[in-house]
């Protein structure tokens, strides 16, 4: 209405504006209350190797199926053992194991299978055995006096005081003492004999064992030579150890000679001897002990003779039971949940172990131990550690406050796959990009173990399947289902902004489909929004998403096959002024 020629204004309203934000990168699972757009709170079937771009795994597929998985690794070929039967390279070998979960060491061409303490030659299959020797000869067992080869010493004069007038190199088995001493005249003096040894001698007796194998003798008549010795000279029936005797005599008593290996909870391989530990009662009495085989012999763990090579054991003073072992850097780490105890191995058999507090391996995570690119993971009470020789840091906080447990890992290509359960004891299949620095999940494939061979990353499944992880042999698998949730989208965003619109850029398999999902209420519930199908182009393709009004919504996309995503645009209205 115009009054006296006046003119009156309408306020001019302020057009309202859109802001396009656009997401190229996309790092992966990120489980945290602060996670960005771009990171997955969830996810199944996706992997690092398109990023920036997010892309599905790549097909696997079945080697083999076992009725019991019992243990996995590879040398030439892969092994695995099957309920109670070893098989390399699929064909049967070696003898008949307990039924149970074994573990594999492996040294030069011999696979040494723990706790059945038996060792297999995989280059020639027919040899293989125990570790432990055990022989008792029953009876008429002879005991003589012999040197270090078994060759009996003649014309020996056994007396108090010594011979007289004897002529040079006379033997004289001085009994003066408590215990025997052979002397031989030289040069006009008697001087005590070196190498002095024992031979015992019964049918079989000697069948088994080997020259300079650490053994147990026991039943013998004379008390002193009972106990731990090292055999000098072997036959198939008798044995030789340092030892005197007075005169040649048999005994109708049963002699045990036993060769034995420790029990140990975990064995490793490393600068050619076998290591192991213990923690707990064995015989009646506490054990907190590291050992160590003899150098390049496996099957000997008390062989004690002073030398750079002979084998080792020593008591620890750090408290807990052992939670895993590993050869890194060079040498021996047995870890526990709250401590490492490095072994320092020296060529002169003057082993070190240095004890260092840190989050070790959780009980239950002894798998979980791998090197990946110099750097080796495991699974602590804290969550995944990588350590590289200082100490370890913790590389999983964007898995979330959730803690797993049971961790199976394996190596391949700068990645660490971490097979674990959680709190609701379901599995899940982590993979862990150490040169991106980033988490994905694959599935909920439960591993017994992982090993990596010719290139290629094989799991052994709780359910018996042998997988290859990335399809480089066996029967590839038809398809498989993916998905990708993201958390909270819009609460980054500014005041006085709402979300009108999501364009989601991306290029599925030819004939797969694509469907994206929005949720208003944290997830409880889901609305189809829109899809998109392959249609083999390398164009990409956009699903367009008109979400309703809201402070927040979450994004989900299930497919199936193989598809790589490499945008999310959101774009957001600016209300005008006063709104």
């Amino acid at each position: 209405m115009l009054r006296g020629g006046e003119r009156m204004f309408f306020p001019t309203l302020k057009k309202t504006g859109l802001e396009r934000i656009t997401v190229t990168d996309f790092p992966g699972l990120d489980r945290r209350e602060s996670a960005q757009v771009n990171g997955f709170r969830e996810m199944e079937n996706l992997c690092s190797d398109g990023y920036p771009a997010l892309r599905t795994r790549q097909a696997r597929a079945l080697v083999a199926e076992t009725a019991k998985p019992n243990g996995l690794t590879a040398k030439d070929a892969l092994i695995w053992v099957d309920g109670g039967q070893i098989y390399v390279g699929g064909l049967a070998a070696g003898p008949q194991l307990t039924d149970g979960e074994k573990s594999l060491v492996s040294m030069g061409a011999y696979l040494v299978v723990f706790p059945d303490k038996i060792y297999l030659n995989t280059k020639d299959l027919s040899d293989y055995g125990s570790l432990e020797c055990r022989k008792t000869a029953a009876a008429g067992v002879g005991i003589s006096l012999c040197d270090a080869e078994g060759t009996a010493y003649s014309d020996v004069v056994e007396s108090e005081g010594a011979p007289e007038e004897p002529e040079e190199g006379a033997l004289w088995m001085d009994v003066s003492g408590a215990v025997p001493v052979l002397r031989q005249f030289s040069q006009d003096c008697w001087t005590a004999m070196q190498n002095v040894c024992v031979k015992l001698q019964a049918t079989g007796l000697g069948k088994g064992f080997a020259a300079g194998d650490g053994v147990t003798v026991s039943g013998c008549g004379v008390e002193r030579l009972n106990g731990e010795t090292v055999l000098q000279a072997v036959g198939e029936d008798w044995v030789v150890f340092p030892g005197t005797v007075a005169v040649s005599t048999e005994q109708e008593e049963p002699v045990t000679i036993y060769r034995y290996v420790p029990e140990m909870d975990f064995v490793v391989q490393s600068g050619n001897r076998l290591w192991g530990c213990k923690y707990g009662m064995v015989d009646g009495e506490t054990v907190n002990e590291i050992y160590a085989s003899k150098l390049g012999d496996f099957k000997n763990w008390r062989c004690f003779q002073g030398l750079s090579t002979d084998s080792y054991a020593v008591a620890r003073g750090s408290d807990g039971v052992f939670t895993g072992a590993v050869s890194y850097l060079g040498n021996p780490i047995f870890l526990k949940e709250r401590c490492m105890e490095r072994v320092y191995a020296a060529d002169s058999g003057a082993h070190q172990i240095v004890t260092t507090e840190c989050s070790g391996v959780q009980k239950g995570s002894e798998k979980s131990l791998q090197v990946v690119g110099g750097v080796l993971y495991y699974l602590s009470g804290d969550g995944v550690q990588a350590f590289d020789g200082s100490l370890p840091v913790t590389v999983s906080q964007v898995l979330g406050e959730k803690r797993c447990h049971g961790g199976v890992g394996g190596a391949w290509r700068g990645k660490y796959y971490l097979s674990a359960l959680d709190e609701e004891e379901a599995a899940s299949l982590l993979v862990y990009d150490s040169e991106r620095r980033q988490w994905h999940r694959e599935d909920g494939l439960r591993a017994t173990a992982f090993v990596g061979s010719g290139g290629e990353l094989y799991c052994l499944a709780s359910d018996g399947k042998l997988w290859s992880m990335h399809g480089q042999s066996g029967e590839k698998e038809n398809d498989f289902a993916w998905m990708a949730e993201t958390g909270e989208v819009g609460m980054q965003s500014p005041e006085r902004k709402r979300l009108t619109r999501l364009l989601l850029h991306l290029r599925p398999e030819r004939g797969k489909t694509v469907t994206a999902w929005l949720s208003y209420d944290g997830g409880a519930s889901w609305t189809r929004q829109g899809q998109a199908t392959g249609n083999g182009s390398i164009r990409e393709q956009v699903i367009a998403m008109r979400p309703r009004q809201c402070r927040a919504l979450r994004l989900k996309l299930t497919g199936s096959g193989q598809c790589a995503i490499f945008a999310l645009t959101a774009l957001y209205e600016r209300g005008g002024d006063g709104l």
